[in-house]
């Protein structure tokens, strides 16, 4: 890996640290037999010391649950997909999985998407992998979801129907994310057909009630913290995740937000499915009954656009940094949106700057930045942190000012949404 691509990826992994657990993912199914996840994890180099450091500590019930969800999400997923009809696969996020390589064995498309330091990794890998009559079924493409104009772009050429996948992405976003997103996700819908399938929206209860089934007696309350813990934030709070114990009233708000975006789902239960993974082999049969048992009303959620909904507005405006440093106050004025694919390039602009001359505070003259997504707040929050005298946000609209009161960020930061530094 050459120097400018090894700081590439450190600066990604400051503004996005959980990237990095799609590599357990990998790691998971390579060690449950599946032999592209092997290919894969060895061409990576990845092995149990490598991934000793990205585990989480957890005992064999928790070890067994995850195990289960992990294979039944991968391969319902893969079967949802297949039986949709569609022939394009978009997978959000690509993540490190050995899709790609099914999906081309299929004859089917395979469109993988996700963050740049991921597409760089993975692209090459795989391709090298597919036969050469199959290579021109498969592609990747850096994006960041929240970014309507980066999946257009992904997508643009492409003219058949498609089948949208996501896999333990919702769970990562704040409330304004989950509106761009759902706004991306219909305006793909139509602008190509097709449908979305997830597995995200009811990975809480599937988790509790798994575990629980397993071993009787556990609380909630872990769930959340493990779940937590890899999300990185508070995922009880987000308005698409079905909580346990509130399944009816959860299912029917989320059905509501949905339909608030021109989107219908149907739910499609798990129970067939779990019933044929390997770690679900491994239960005593009392534990099997239990767990078919717990699982009868979780599912997988089918969701289409029901074009009702007004299209959002336009494309997304190019990212661009406007600088000016007087005597240590760096002001910055920022344009467009801050997010997953711009957040590290603010960064290393801060950084670049701090490695010549002594920056004491910071102002950021926010009047033409349209969004701010979780990778841009930690951006903000790791130059806040390294200034003395922290720094300043001013300008901001209506939706960056949500965010941040909603993210508790607004109490680091001096905020005024009015004044301008620049």
């Amino acid at each position: 890996m050459g120097e400018s691509s090894k700081n590439n990826r450190e600066l990604y992994e400051k503004t996005n640290p959980v990237f990095n657990t799609a590599k357990m993912t990998l790691f998971q199914l390579a060690q449950q037999g599946n032999p592209h996840a092997a290919g894969i994890s060895e061409r990576m180099g990845l092995t149990e010391d490598t991934q000793k450091s990205q585990s989480f500590s957890m005992g064999p019930e928790e070890e067994m649950t995850f195990r289960m969800i992990l294979e039944t999400r991968y391969h319902m997923m893969g079967s949802l997909a297949h039986d949709s009809g569609f022939r394009v696969l978009v997978d959000l996020p690509c993540g490190y999985t050995p899709r790609a390589l099914e999906a081309a064995e299929q004859g089917i498309s395979y469109i993988g998407l996700d963050l740049p330091p991921v597409i760089s990794e993975i692209s090459g890998i795989i391709l090298s992998m597919i036969s050469s009559e199959n290579k021109n079924l498969v592609r990747f493409s850096p994006v960041d979801a929240t970014n309507g104009g980066s999946l257009e772009k992904a997508l643009e050429n492409i003219k058949e129907n498609i089948c949208i996948n996501t896999e333990g992405l919702l769970m990562y976003f704040n409330d304004a994310e989950i509106h761009s997103f759902l706004e991306n996700i219909r305006k793909l819908l139509d602008i190509h057909g097709g449908c979305w399938i997830t597995a995200d929206f009811e990975i809480i209860s599937e988790h509790t009630r798994i575990r629980s089934a397993i071993q009787p007696g556990e609380s909630s309350h872990d769930t959340y913290n493990v779940l937590n813990e890899k999300a990185d934030v508070n995922v009880s709070m987000n308005g698409l995740m079905v909580r346990y114990g509130h399944e009816n009233e959860d299912v029917e708000k989320v059905k509501a937000i949905l339909s608030e975006h021109g989107l219908k789902a149907e739910r499609i239960r798990i129970g067939d499915y779990i019933a044929d993974t390997k770690a679900f082999s491994s239960l005593t049969p009392e534990q099997g009954s239990a767990v078919l048992k717990a699982v009868e009303d979780v599912a997988f959620w089918k969701v289409v656009s029901t074009g009702s909904a007004e299209n959002s507005t336009g494309a997304d405006q190019r990212f661009t940094i406007h600088k000016e440093l007087t005597d240590g106050v760096l002001g910055l004025r920022l344009t467009g949106r801050l997010d997953s694919l711009t957040a590290p390039q603010l960064l290393a602009e801060y950084e670049e700057q701090r490695a010549s001359e002594v920056i004491r505070k910071v102002q950021i003259d926010c009047h033409s930045l349209d969004y701010v997504s979780s990778a841009g707040l930690r951006v903000l929050l790791i130059i806040h942190k390294a200034c003395k005298e922290g720094l300043a946000l001013n300008g901001m609209n209506e939706l960056i000012m949500d965010i941040l009161e909603q993210s508790g960020f607004d109490q680091f930061f001096v905020c005024d949404a009015s004044e301008t530094v620049m």
